[in-house]
């Protein structure tokens, strides 16, 4: 099959149009090639469905009722979205013309509509999409790999450096304890020695953040993950202002497990998304099972997966930002002791390969950050 048209079927298409007639005899043309159609009668129906909707191309009139076409997509470019846009109209004038252009609209076809005129439109708008997602493919490969690269190398050197850093912390804390004991309670060496005590506990939690780092995989069992998940997302929200909204589809698969540290990796997510929102709101966690295809979420082969992803009403994370936010040491926090180390969504990346699984994030415009987590359901799923 034309990989272009086979692409075509994957996409969702938004179709305005204000007749009705010619809505219905369209959106049958357009159901027979593409994935899914949704469609509307004018131009701020339209973009009240882009906004719920979130198509990958839109297809519309320009003269109609309430808002024409042309006006719509000045608003959806407005938003920052840069989604393929094919108008079609009786009218020819310069003027219409001009002000397509101007709005980067990118195929242009007459009424009455030639179906051979459109489907053309269609392809060529689908390889241009094709081509982009091969490219952004190719480019979240090389980010996993180079990603993968430095926490391999942070994991050999925490590797080494962890099993003598916990023997002479150990020494230290047995000493500190002990002398803890000894000094007069609520004179000002008691005080100090309080205060080393909880810095030395600080250090433990740190090596065992570098024996995870080290990668050494965990010993799996089958287990549901859905408990999992609650335990972690309650024990990161806390008496928080965040709502919490857990949508898991049905009953999701058993998976090889290690459970503490899965509820470790989620909470580290969740705790993520509480402080991008300090004033409140929505944290949004589904759940179900996705069929990869290969290279679709580099680097895992293509196989069955459970997919939780994460979303939440913050600011968002900057584009320039996201390749980092899983680099260890990296935050955007301010630094204190209530930053932490900037190794979160490191340990969450290292705990989730340990699980042959992989993470990804994204910033829709206006839509807060979405960390989606892919976990193998098939024993013996390996990565690409």
């Amino acid at each position: 099959m034309d990989p272009d048209r086979e692409f075509l079927r994957t996409l969702k298409i938004l179709f305005v149009e204000d007749d009705a007639t010619t809505r219905k005899l369209l959106r049958t043309f357009l159901e027979r090639r593409l994935g899914e159609v949704v469609d509307a009668a004018d131009g701020a129906e339209g973009l009240a469905r882009f906004e719920v909707e979130r198509p990958q191309l839109v297809l519309t009139d320009i003269q109609m009722p309430v808002m024409d076409g042309l006006s719509m997509a000045a608003q959806i470019r407005l938003r920052g979205e840069a989604v393929p846009i094919i108008v079609a109209t009786a009218f020819e004038e310069v003027a219409y013309l001009k002000r397509s252009i101007d709005l980067g609209v990118d195929r242009y076809v007459t009424k009455p509509i030639d179906g051979a005129q459109l489907e053309a439109a269609l392809l060529a708008v689908a390889r241009r999409l094709r081509a982009e997602a091969s490219l952004e493919r190719e480019h979240q490969r090389q980010l996993q790999e180079l990603r993968s690269r430095r926490l391999e190398a942070l994991g050999l050197l925490a590797g080494g450096m962890a099993h003598d850093f916990n023997n002479l912390l150990q020494s230290i804390s047995s000493s500190v304890g002990l002398a803890v004991s000894l000094a007069p309670a609520g004179s000002k060496l008691h005080q100090l020695l309080r205060i080393a005590e909880e810095s030395a506990n600080q250090a433990s939690t740190l090596g065992r953040h570098l024996m995870l780092l080290a990668g050494t995989r965990p010993p799996l069992a089958r287990a549901p993950i859905a408990p999992i998940v609650e335990r972690a997302l309650r024990g990161a929200v806390g008496a928080s202002a965040v709502r919490l909204q857990l949508r898991l589809a049905g009953e999701l698969p058993e998976i090889e497990v290690h459970g503490s540290l899965l509820e470790r990796a989620f909470g580290e997510i969740a705790r993520n998304a509480r402080d991008a929102m300090p004033e409140g709101g929505a944290l949004v966690v589904t759940g179900g099972v996705r069929l990869l295809r290969e290279g679709e979420v580099p680097p895992l082969a293509a196989g069955r997966y459970v997919e939780l992803a994460f979303q939440d009403e913050g600011r968002g994370i900057a584009p320039e930002l996201l390749p980092k936010i899983f680099d260890p040491y990296f935050s955007t926090k301010e630094r204190g002791a209530v930053r932490g180390l900037g190794l979160g969504l490191a340990l969450c990346l290292a705990i989730v390969h340990q699980h042959r699984g992989q993470v990804t994030a994204e910033s829709p415009p206006s839509a807060g950050a979405i960390f989606r987590v892919f976990l193998p359901i098939d024993a013996g799923a390996h990565e690409g």
